[in-house]
Protein backbone atom coordinates (compact mmCIF):
# COMPACT_ATOMS: atom_id res chain seq x y z
CA UNK A 1 0.00 0.00 0.00
CA UNK A 2 2.86 2.48 1.42
CA UNK A 3 4.45 1.65 -2.97
CA UNK A 4 0.94 2.84 -4.51
CA UNK A 5 0.85 6.09 -2.64
CA UNK A 6 4.51 6.97 -3.14
CA UNK A 7 4.19 6.22 -6.86
CA UNK A 8 0.85 7.85 -7.10
CA UNK A 9 2.35 10.93 -5.08
CA UNK A 10 5.67 10.71 -7.85
CA UNK A 11 3.28 10.70 -10.46
CA UNK A 12 1.14 13.73 -9.17
CA UNK A 13 4.68 15.86 -8.49
CA UNK A 14 5.47 15.20 -12.57
CA UNK A 15 2.30 16.56 -13.29
CA UNK A 16 2.14 19.56 -10.77
CA UNK A 17 5.65 20.36 -12.01
CA UNK A 18 4.37 20.39 -15.70
CA UNK A 19 1.53 22.49 -14.83
CA UNK A 20 3.77 24.75 -12.38
CA UNK A 21 5.97 25.91 -15.56
CA UNK A 22 2.79 27.98 -16.56
CA UNK A 23 1.59 29.95 -13.93
CA UNK A 24 -1.07 27.93 -12.43
CA UNK A 25 -1.52 28.47 -8.82
CA UNK A 26 -3.28 24.84 -7.59
CA UNK A 27 -0.19 23.51 -9.03
CA UNK A 28 2.45 25.35 -6.55
CA UNK A 29 0.16 24.71 -3.86
CA UNK A 30 0.49 20.72 -4.68
CA UNK A 31 4.03 21.08 -5.32
CA UNK A 32 3.96 22.46 -1.58
CA UNK A 33 1.91 19.70 -0.44
CA UNK A 34 4.49 17.04 -2.10
CA UNK A 35 7.46 18.61 -0.61
CA UNK A 36 5.80 18.41 3.05
CA UNK A 37 5.04 14.31 1.98
CA UNK A 38 8.50 14.11 0.72
CA UNK A 39 10.20 15.32 4.21
CA UNK A 40 7.76 12.80 5.36
CA UNK A 41 8.61 10.00 4.00
CA UNK A 42 11.95 10.68 3.89
CA UNK A 43 11.91 10.55 7.60
CA UNK A 44 10.06 7.23 7.68
CA UNK A 45 13.37 5.71 5.67
CA UNK A 46 11.99 5.75 2.35
CA UNK A 47 14.77 7.75 1.00
CA UNK A 48 15.32 7.36 -2.39
CA UNK A 49 11.35 8.16 -2.69
CA UNK A 50 11.22 11.35 -0.91
CA UNK A 51 15.06 12.70 -2.55
CA UNK A 52 12.92 11.94 -6.01
CA UNK A 53 9.97 14.03 -4.62
CA UNK A 54 12.39 16.74 -3.31
CA UNK A 55 13.60 17.20 -6.83
CA UNK A 56 10.80 16.75 -8.76
CA UNK A 57 9.00 20.04 -6.46
CA UNK A 58 12.37 21.73 -5.63
CA UNK A 59 12.28 22.44 -9.58
CA UNK A 60 8.65 23.02 -9.57
CA UNK A 61 8.52 25.72 -7.27
CA UNK A 62 11.77 27.38 -8.50
CA UNK A 63 11.22 27.27 -11.96
CA UNK A 64 7.06 28.56 -12.39
CA UNK A 65 6.71 32.14 -12.59
CA UNK A 66 3.61 32.10 -10.37
CA UNK A 67 5.88 32.63 -7.36
CA UNK A 68 6.74 35.91 -6.34
CA UNK A 69 9.34 35.93 -4.03
CA UNK A 70 9.66 39.59 -3.91
CA UNK A 71 6.57 39.68 -1.73
CA UNK A 72 7.90 38.95 2.05
CA UNK A 73 5.02 36.63 2.82
CA UNK A 74 5.49 34.05 0.14
CA UNK A 75 9.26 34.29 0.71
CA UNK A 76 9.19 33.35 4.72
CA UNK A 77 6.33 30.57 3.70
CA UNK A 78 9.62 29.21 0.63
CA UNK A 79 11.99 29.67 3.58
CA UNK A 80 10.30 27.78 6.48
CA UNK A 81 9.13 24.77 3.83
CA UNK A 82 12.55 23.79 2.54
CA UNK A 83 14.41 23.09 5.56
CA UNK A 84 10.97 21.35 6.73
CA UNK A 85 11.08 19.42 3.93
CA UNK A 86 15.10 19.07 3.45
CA UNK A 87 15.40 18.27 7.50
CA UNK A 88 13.04 15.65 7.38
CA UNK A 89 15.02 13.54 4.55
CA UNK A 90 18.29 14.42 6.55
CA UNK A 91 16.85 13.34 9.65
CA UNK A 92 15.60 9.75 7.90
CA UNK A 93 19.18 9.58 6.69
CA UNK A 94 20.35 10.10 10.06
CA UNK A 95 17.89 7.09 11.60
CA UNK A 96 18.80 4.66 9.13
CA UNK A 97 22.87 5.27 9.16
CA UNK A 98 22.10 5.28 13.01
CA UNK A 99 20.09 1.69 13.36
CA UNK A 100 22.55 0.28 10.80
CA UNK A 101 25.44 0.72 13.05
CA UNK A 102 28.01 2.65 10.12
Amino acid sequence: MAKIAIGLSIVFSLLCMLLAAAPFTPAIGGSFLMLLFAGFIGYKGYIQCGLVLLLINTLAVIGSPGIDISNQEALLFVLVLFPVSFGGVLMGIRKLVASTGT
